[in-house]
C-alpha cells in the first residue's frame, strides 16, 4: 500500500511539473478555475467585455494598472480568490502605476507586496517581473509560501483538466459545480451541476464546447430541453448553440464562422431614405393675393429676388 501511495504522490508531482510555473500558486482545494489567453483574446470582440471584470470597475476588486493589461496569461481561481497575471511588469512600472492607484509598500518573505487600505479591494504581489498577484493580503501570503515549496507540493485536480482545454480556445473555466461565484462573474447561467468545463476560442470565428453533469440521464434530458427553450432569449450569435443530453451530461456547442461574426457584431445599416424634392416654383414675379379688405380682394406684385 505505501509503495502504491508513492506512485500516485509521484505521479501527482510529475504532472505538477508539466504545468505552468504561475499555476503552483494556486490552492489545491480550489473549485473553480477561469483561463484567459490574454494576448491572443484582447483584440477580439470579447476583450473589452472580460477584461472589464478584471479592471478596477469589475466585480472581483483587482487595482486598476495600466500593466496588467500588457499580461500574456492570465489564471483566476476559487473560492480563496486568487488572480495570476504572468507578463512582462517591469518593478519600476510597478511601483510608478501602485503608488499611483494607492497601494502602499511592503513585502513577505522576500516577495513586494502593494497593499489597498480599502477593504473592497485587493492587493497585490510582485513575483518577479514576470508575475503578478492579485488577492485579499492572507490568500496573497499562502500563495507565496506554496511558489516557494520545491517538494511534496500538492495541486488541485482541476489543473490537469484545465490542461486539455489550454491549446484548444482563448478562454476556459473548469468548475466542480455550479452554482459559484467566480464563474458566475462570466457565465451567468442559473444552472445547477457537477463538473463544468468549458472553452471559447475567438481568433477565427467563434467557437464553443462545454460540458456539464447532471445527477442521471433523466435530468440531462430536462437540462438539455431548457436550454433549447431558452436559446430564443440569448444573443443573435448564441441562437444557433446545440444543447445535447449525453448520458447523464449535457453538451454546449457552437461555431460561427468569421464573416457570420462579423455580419452578427456590424449589420448593415438601413439606407437613408432621400428627403422628397420640392417641385420647382414657376419663373416670373410673385403675386400675393389678401383678402378681407372692405374694397374686396387686391393682388400685390412682388419684387424680384436679388440675385
Amino acid at each position: 500500500m505505501r509503495t502504491l501511495l508513492f506512485f500516485f504522490c509521484a505521479a501527482a508531482i510529475a504532472a505538477g511539473e508539466s504545468y505552468p510555473s504561475a499555476w503552483n500558486y494556486v490552492a489545491p482545494d480550489a473549485t473553480a478555475l477561469v483561463g484567459v489567453d490574454w494576448q491572443h483574446l484582447k483584440d477580439s470582440f470579447l476583450g473589452d467585455a472580460v477584461f472589464s471584470e478584471l479592471s478596477g470597475a469589475g466585480h472581483l476588486g483587482i487595482p486598476e494598472l495600466d500593466c496588467l493589461k500588457q499580461s500574456r496569461q492570465i489564471l483566476l481561481s476559487a473560492p480563496d480568490f486568487l488572480a495570476i497575471f504572468s507578463g512582462s511588469f517591469p518593478a519600476a512600472v510597478v511601483e510608478a502605476q501602485a503608488l499611483k492607484a494607492g497601494l502602499y509598500k511592503t513585502s513577505y518573505n522576500g516577495v513586494r507586496l502593494w497593499v489597498a487600505p480599502e477593504k473592497n479591494r485587493r492587493s497585490l504581489a510582485q513575483v518577479g517581473d514576470n508575475l503578478l498577484l492579485a488577492a485579499w493580503r492572507d490568500t496573497l501570503e499562502e500563495a507565496i509560501d506554496r511558489g516557494m515549496l520545491t517538494s511534496l507540493r500538492q495541486y488541485s485536480p482541476l489543473l490537469a483538466r484545465a490542461a486539455r482545454l489550454v491549446p484548444n480556445g482563448e478562454f476556459w473555466i473548469v468548475a466542480n459545480a455550479l452554482p459559484d461565484p467566480l464563474v458566475s462573474v462570466f457565465l451567468p447561467l442559473r444552472l445547477e451541476t457537477s463538473d463544468f468545463e468549458g472553452l471559447v476560442g475567438a481568433r477565427n470565428g467563434l467557437h464553443l464546447d462545454a460540458r456539464y453533469n447532471m445527477a442521471n440521464t433523466e435530468d440531462a434530458l430536462l437540462s438539455a430541453q431548457y436550454f433549447r427553450e431558452a436559446i430564443p432569449a440569448f444573443h443573435a450569435v448564441l441562437q444557433n448553440i446545440h444543447a445535447i443530453a449525453d448520458g447523464e451530461s449535457v453538451l454546449l456547442q457552437l461555431d460561427v464562422s468569421a464573416g457570420e461574426l462579423d455580419q452578427f457584431l456590424h449589420p448593415p445599416q438601413p439606407a437613408m431614405s432621400e428627403a422628397p424634392s420640392q417641385p420647382a416654383l414657376p419663373a416670373g414675379p410673385k403675386v400675393m393675393r389678401i383678402l378681407g379688405l372692405d374694397d374686396g380682394p387686391r393682388e400685390v406684385t412682388l419684387p424680384a429676388p436679388t440675385q
